[in-house]
């Protein structure tokens, strides 16, 4: 990660002459680092993280000379790998009739593009494979996990007292032992089963089922959803415009109340786009 920054003299002014300049580095687990600060030129000094983990990391630039007693405080954020990205940055700059040649507004934009992630994880679920692990009490016959669409189950497990025992997927009609259950994967629903494919109750007990789990659609991203994820970035992206920039669209076609800017974080118009996709609530 390379840093930059450039020491000002005691009138504000680019400092000049020699300077004795550092900098440090704090990671998101509070680790300080002194990487070395060079000359870049023109007033100008650099320095490089070597390696950086995800987080928020802070920077604190220090300078001094003669008439020079300068500090300079940042951060900068590394997003973790795997972070659901539902639309190009490209793509967005096109739905906003912004020039690809114009990169002034990149790093904004890309903080809109992982917000409407975010928000389309919460209310269809996840796009990219996650895993869970997730407990439910027994006495129940069926168990419905929060995350859904539900893309594999990895183990079930019941819990009498201290011993558990491990279930096992098996088809109905060909049931091998009492610890079984079957998965409906379009709704989620796991069933507990016992021989000759009954239906049967899980484990009497509080948090005592343990569910491991992969949620999401394999990185498949209906167009409903994309669209729907442009629109909001654009609905939040006109919030952060003054007066002197062209509004998108209006108030009306936004879904949002006529005279009240800000309305919600969610317009109608993406729900409605995102409806077909909404994950149902949670079984408690």
């Amino acid at each position: 990660m390379g840093l930059t920054a450039t020491p000002l003299d005691d009138s504000g002014n680019p400092a000049t002459g020699t300077l004795s300049v550092s900098v440090s580095v704090t990671s998101p687990l509070g680790t300080v680092t002194t990487p070395t600060a060079s000359s870049a030129g023109s007033g100008a000094y650099s320095a490089v993280v070597p390696s950086v983990s995800a987080g928020t990391w802070l920077v604190r630039w220090t300078a001094t000379g003669t008439g020079v007693g300068w500090a300079y405080e940042d951060q900068f954020t590394v997003r973790p790998q795997g972070v659901e990205q539902l639309v190009d940055l490209i793509s967005v700059k096109k739905h906003l009739n912004i020039p690809l040649n114009d990169v002034r507004q990149d790093e904004e934009l890309q903080g809109f593009i992982l917000t409407a992630a975010d928000q389309a994880r919460d209310v269809c679920g996840p796009f990219l494979p996650e895993q869970h692990t997730q407990y439910f009490s027994g006495g129940r016959s069926t168990i419905q996990p929060d995350w859904l669409p539900l893309a594999s189950v990895q183990s079930v497990t019941e819990y009498y007292g201290l011993s558990g025992f491990t279930l096992t997927e098996q088809p109905l009609g060909g049931q091998s032992n009492a610890f079984a259950y079957t998965v409906d994967y379009a709704s989620g629903q796991i069933t507990r089963r016992t021989f000759g494919g009954e239906a049967a109750l899980f484990a009497a007990g509080n948090k005592n089922i343990k569910l491991v789990y992969t949620a999401g659609t394999g990185g498949q991203i209906p167009f409903t959803i994309r669209l729907g994820a442009l629109e909001l970035i654009r609905h939040l992206w006109q919030q952060t415009q003054n007066g002197g920039r062209p509004k998108f669209g209006s108030a009306g076609m936004d879904g949002e109340s006529l005279g009240v800017p800000m309305g919600f974080a969610l317009p109608d118009r993406v729900i409605e786009l995102w409806g077909p996709k909404r994950r149902p609530p949670g079984i408690a």
